[in-house]
C-alpha cells in the first residue's frame, strides 16, 4: 500500500529539522569544516543515506539554513526599502535576528559563517548610499564604498556583541545605536 504524499512530506520536514538542530548544536563546539556527515547523522539519529538524499555535505546543509534565514530577512527588508529610512531597515534586520536568535546565536559566533551577517547588512547598500548623498555626502564612489565598508563592519561587530551578550537590549535600541554611530562617523564627510 503506497504512502500518502503528506506523510512523506512530513518525514522530509522532520528529517531536515533533526539535521538542522544537530548541525547547530555541533557548530556550538566546532567549526563547520570539522563536522563530518557521520558525526552529524549520529547526533541527529538519522541514517547517512537519508542525509545524502537531501545534502551532499554539512556545509551544504549550513548553506541551506543560511539561505532560508537570508531570504526571510531579505523579504522583510524589501518591504521597508520602498519608502522607509535606513533606521527602519536596521530595525528590521535586528528584529529578524532577534526573532531567529537560536539560529543567529550559532551562525554569528566563532564557528559560524563570518560573512553571513555582512551579506545581510549589504542588502541595504543602495538605500544607505542614496540616503547619505541626500544628507550631503559628496565623496567619489571609491570613498563612498570605503565608508560603507567601514560602517558595515562596525555594524556587524555591534550586532555580534549584542548576540554574544544575550540580546538584552531590544532590536530597536541596537538599530538606533548603529544608526547614531554611523551618522556620527558620516558627519566628518558631509559638505559644510
Amino acid at each position: 500500500m503506497p504512502q500518502s504524499n503528506e506523510k512523506m512530506d512530513r518525514r522530509v520536514i522532520y528529517t531536515k529539522l533533526f539535521l538542522r538542530e544537530a548541525l547547530l548544536e555541533l557548530i556550538k563546539t566546532k567549526p563547520i569544516a570539522k563536522i563530518t556527515p557521520t558525526e552529524l547523522c549520529r547526533y541527529a539519529k538519522i541514517n547517512r543515506n537519508t542525509f545524502y538524499t537531501h545534502y551532499n555535505s554539512p556545509e551544504e546543509l549550513l548553506e541551506s539554513i543560511e539561505d532560508e534565514l537570508f531570504e526571510q530577512i531579505k523579504q522583510s527588508i524589501e518591504r521597508s526599502l520602498k519608502n522607509d529610512r535606513i533606521s527602519t531597515l536596521l530595525t528590521e534586520i535586528c528584529r529578524a535576528i532577534y526573532k531567529n536568535s537560536d539560529l543567529c546565536n550559532v551562525l554569528f559566533t566563532e564557528n559560524g559563517d563570518k560573512d553571513f551577517l555582512r551579506r545581510i547588512i549589504y542588502l541595504a547598500h543602495d538605500k544607505t548610499i542614496a540616503e547619505w548623498k541626500l544628507a550631503g555626502l559628496q565623496e567619489d564612489e571609491e570613498q563612498i564604498e570605503m565608508l560603507y565598508c567601514y560602517s558595515v563592519n562596525g555594524s556587524v561587530s555591534v550586532i555580534q556583541q549584542w548576540i554574544l551578550a544575550g540580546m538584552k537590549k531590544n532590536p530597536e535600541e541596537i538599530a538606533q545605536f548603529i544608526e547614531r554611530a554611523s551618522y556620527a562617523g558620516l558627519r566628518g564627510f558631509l559638505s559644510k
